[in-house]
């Protein structure tokens, strides 16, 4: 996926990723979290940030005109992450099933160019297998090839 992304801020304090979405709803700051679930597994978090709260908003939508954008710059952040870390897997799962498919499709999209470079696995049930274009999953398992 070669488009233009955001620039990216490593917060290490937090241990977080944040970038600036720039649109017609203004600018909303996005966050990238990856958390340890197990061993060498990382959930890969991915939504809003509410300064009033404080908190990260997994399921909003914000509609800034500019998904092409910040997909390129989630994808970049999970490249670098994945980069740094070869030995792990980052855990992809949508907040709703919508973005699951979103997820999916971006990588039946791309799936001959990461295929090369990357192990991916589609969960069924909790059940990892190895990604195939034609199938629905869950969730997601994918990890940098040596």
């Amino acid at each position: 996926m070669i488009q233009p992304t955001y620039k990216i801020e490593y917060v290490p304090e937090k241990d977080r990723y944040v970038f600036e979405s720039i649109g017609p709803q203004g600018i909303i700051t996005k966050v990238v979290m990856f958390s340890e679930m197990d061993d060498n597994i990382y959930n890969f978090g991915f939504g809003d940030y509410d300064y009033q709260t404080e908190l990260i908003s997994y399921t909003a939508v914000s509609d800034n005109g500019d998904i092409v954008k910040v997909l390129a710059t989630v994808i970049s952040i999970a490249v670098k992450f994945l980069s740094e870390n070869l030995m792990s897997y980052i855990y992809i799962e949508g907040s709703d099933s919508v973005r699951t498919q979103l997820y999916q499709r971006i990588i039946n999209r791309y799936y001959e160019r990461l295929i090369p470079t990357y192990e991916i696995f589609g969960l069924i049930e909790g059940e990892p297998e190895p990604f195939q274009k034609d199938k629905s999953y869950e969730s997601f398992l994918i990890r940098k090839l040596f």
